[in-house]
């Protein structure tokens, strides 16, 4: 029999997300019979090692016996069990320079790494992600930054919510202003502010009208790359050569900074592509007094983005006088929210909504034993040696 062990989190701040919650462990068992699933337990995850108890799923303090590891962040590296399979987000395969420790720790290890960042269809589309839930939490950050910046109306941030539906309940008693609203990019990050906006009952206007109309109710437009950039001497928009060759690019979002209030900035960013705008950029025509950061790049497409922040203290003000940052919600501050960890501020949804797609994967991977091209290609690390296709990674880890 195999047997998947979700592992505790132990990276700081915790995370208190799980792979799968205790009525999913059932389920997959269920319908995998040769398939065991057992709990390491935890004093922080969003259910109680008594939760999974309950529906009988083993919570054991030793996992060093099972087959495969699943949890969410990256582990620690005192945590990591020699010898075993894991499976979660290790933010390695960019060369990410916070997490070189962890992948030589995980060769010398003698370790196999599979990322959920990197599982995909045939297509190249991702399986697995939190980009809904970024988006659905950095929207009603967004809200709730403009509702307090202006004195208009308060609201609770996720975290202090029991679920999705207590946060957007809270919408009900809000009568919202004339405000515009832009949201960059088209992704599922994108999609989940939208799915926001729709909950408020903040409408959707074409970019054409959000240029050119006013408005006595909330509304929001969509900008993506089209709307975004342009490439000197051509009038079409050529996506394809877009993501092929950004820094040909220049940014046309000096088109929206004198007539947006909120910008939800959750596009995808490439460093090699113009910033959105530049800090010289400031000037009195410069409406946006609120941006969520959902992309959360530091000193990135928004450049105003200099640190990313968490749940404990969300949101600073970048001081257009001084042009540093302070606190926020000041006359003369554009506020700025960076979380970077925004899916674990509604940590049961946000878990129950990976847990649906995970149970899918691990389906395919048990029926295949982990030898499907879905997870050969997402295999960083296989016994303590990287894989073909992470070879890349090779000279990144020798240099000192």
């Amino acid at each position: 029999m195999q047997t998947i062990a979700i592992i505790k989190e132990g990276k700081i701040p915790h995370d208190n997300r799980t792979p799968l919650s205790p009525k999913q462990c059932q389920e997959f068992k269920n319908k995998n019979p040769g398939v065991d699933v057992v709990t390491e337990w935890s004093a922080v995850r969003c259910y109680s090692d008594e939760d999974y108890q309950h529906i009988g799923i083993t919570v054991a303090e030793d996992i060093s016996t099972t087959d495969l590891l699943i949890g969410i962040k990256e582990v620690p590296i005192d945590m990591l069990i020699p010898s075993k399979t894991y499976m979660f987000f290790s933010h390695t395969h960019k060369k990410q320079l916070y997490n070189k420790e962890l992948l030589k720790a995980i060769l010398k290890k003698n370790i196999t790494l599979i990322d959920y960042e990197l599982i995909t269809d045939e297509k190249g589309t991702r399986l697995l992600g939190f980009g809904r839930w970024a988006g659905i939490i950095g929207a009603h950050y967004a809200l709730k930054m403009y509702g307090k910046k202006k004195n208009l109306y308060q609201l609770k941030p996720a975290v202090q919510c029991l679920n999705l539906q207590e946060m957007v309940d809270q919408y009900e008693y809000i009568d919202f202003p004339a405000i515009k609203i832009a949201i960059t990019g088209g992704g599922k990050v994108a999609n989940g502010a939208i799915e926001i906006m729709d909950k408020a009952g903040i409408l959707e206007v074409t970019t054409r009208e959000y240029k050119n109309q006013s408005f006595n109710h909330p509304v929001f437009t969509v900008l993506h790359s089209e709307h975004l950039y342009s490439k000197e001497g051509e009038i079409n928009f050529n996506k394809k050569d877009f993501y092929a060759h950004p820094e040909l690019y220049t940014s046309r979002f000096s088109e929206y900074v004198g007539i947006t209030d909120v910008l939800i900035n959750a596009m995808f960013w490439s460093p090699q592509a113009p910033r959105l705008f530049e800090k010289e950029a400031l000037t009195e025509n410069f409406k946006i007094m609120c941006i969520a950061d959902v992309s959360c790049d530091v000193d990135g497409s928004v450049p105003l983005t200099t640190r990313v922040t968490y749940s404990d203290d969300p949101i600073f003000g970048y001081h257009l006088n001084t042009g540093i940052q302070g606190k926020p919600y000041l006359d003369d501050t554009i506020d700025i929210m960076a979380v970077t960890n925004l899916p674990n501020e509604l940590p049961k949804d946000s878990s129950k909504d990976f847990g649906r797609m995970l149970m899918k994967v691990l389906a395919k991977y048990v029926e295949t034993e982990g030898k499907s091209p879905v997870f050969e290609h997402a295999t960083i690390a296989k016994n303590g040696k990287l894989t073909e296709s992470f070879s890349y990674l090779q000279q990144y880890l020798d240099q000192d």
